[in-house]
């Protein structure tokens, strides 16, 4: 069944006959069944290919595929991305990431874990992968992490975002620190150990090399997924959640306007004050727009303000506007967000019911927002992107296969 869905609280009964009558926004609707898939994410080339990447895990070896899909709606075989075989790890909020650039270089990358005698989770490392011929192929997987000589960490909950002429950044959750000290000293505690960093890795040569890992800030939570965008004026944004005094864990924003050699204090998106003794698997997502405006979406669970919001930064991230409430009241989810060539605001998100998960997607305007949302179809974590006049989302279906929707026809 693909179509409008019939409830949705926040929705009056105008806003539903209004949704009923809206044309298609994504009319292609292509399915990929593929072995052990993991959830996918998706890029759009500036030829109009769309790519999907996911992790899929085949006789206990796991891998990193992608498959291209033609403008006119073909799908292409998926190739293995990852030339050492089984060097991937599947991982819902650390998926197998890609990013096209406006140059035609193709970027992937994903974890690969390895488990540690008597640790409760693996240590990880990030690899990368790039392709030169628009996804076909790719070069041997290298590591974006400069720490693989030390004692073993987590390097995980990554994105990826390529900007102009060989620029690339990769932000991740890095565990270092604390791994170095439980290495050095066996009775600490695990209340003895500080907390993560977030660190961005940047690339001036199309993925030939990472230069300057900075670490942007300390204390995140340690679970929630990263975000990156390039600003119009060549800034690199990351989001993350952060903890702050009293268990608080918030969505902050930090700005590099030296290509990624040092950022800016972060500046949280909004002050939700969600007091959480724990990670709520629940990271942000960041785009810009044709305006140059700086878009988040994320989740909060704070007490009378649970569900998805929006909001936007007019001056580079530097302060952002009052929050709009996406979803009303839902479990924890998050969003994604993409930008097309008019400059529409594309969101979509998971909702999760009694009655099944579904995909939904909506515009947001920058002047107002009324819910006016489509049914995409079943299943878990979207994945989204835009460029031109070609928008996608992917997300892993419920009976396992990779689906993805495209727009427009």
């Amino acid at each position: 069944m693909n179509g409008r869905i019939s409830t949705i609280p926040t929705l009056t009964a105008a806003a539903m006959l209004a949704a009923a009558c809206a044309s298609e926004p994504f009319p292609i609707d292509l399915r990929i069944e593929h072995e052990g898939a993991s959830n996918p994410t998706v890029a759009v080339t500036p030829d109009g290919m769309v790519l999907t990447a996911w992790v899929g895990t085949q006789r206990d070896s796991a891998n990193v595929y992608l498959s291209r899909v033609s403008p006119d709606g073909v799908v292409h075989d998926p190739i293995r991305v990852n030339d050492v075989l089984g060097d991937a790890s599947p991982h819902e909020q650390a998926p197998a990431q890609v990013a096209a650039g406006s140059d035609g270089l193709v970027h992937v990358v994903w974890q690969a874990t390895t488990p540690i005698e008597e640790r409760r989770f693996p240590a990880s490392d990030l690899r990368y992968a790039r392709s030169t011929d628009g996804g076909r192929t790719f070069t041997p997987a290298v590591t974006v992490n400069d720490d693989t000589t030390g004692p073993p960490s987590s390097h995980t909950f990554h994105n990826v975002v390529a900007g102009d002429d060989g620029l690339i950044a990769v932000s991740w959750l890095d565990g270092r620190v604390g791994d170095s000290l439980r290495t050095a000293n066996h009775d600490i505690t695990e209340d003895q150990l500080p907390g993560s960093d977030i660190r961005v890795a940047v690339s001036r040569d199309g993925g030939k090399s990472f230069t300057h890992q900075t670490v942007v800030d300390t204390n995140v939570c340690p679970c929630c997924r990263t975000s990156l965008a390039w600003g119009s004026d060549g800034a690199i944004f990351v989001s993350w959640r952060k903890v702050f005094d009293g268990d608080i864990r918030d969505i902050v924003v930090a700005a590099s306007r030296d290509g990624g050699k040092t950022f800016e204090p972060p500046v949280r998106v909004h002050e939700d004050d969600w007091v959480y003794a724990g990670c709520p698997h629940a990271g942000p997502d960041l785009a810009v727009d044709a305006e140059g405006r700086l878009q988040a979406t994320w989740y909060t669970g704070a007490q009378g303000r649970t569900g998805l919001y929006h909001a936007a930064s007019a001056d580079g991230g530097m302060k952002f506007g009052f929050p709009t409430s996406l979803t009303g009241s839902q479990p924890p989810t998050q969003a994604k967000l993409g930008v097309d060539e008019a400059g529409v605001v594309w969101l979509a998100w998971e909702r999760r019911g009694p009655d099944g998960d579904a995909i939904l997607t909506d515009r947001i305007s920058a002047t107002s927002w009324r819910p006016n949302p489509f049914w995409l179809g079943a299943g878990r974590s979207p994945a989204l992107a835009a460029r031109g006049e070609r928008r996608a989302v992917a997300w892993l279906g419920e009976d396992g296969a990779v689906r993805i929707r495209i727009g427009p026809s």
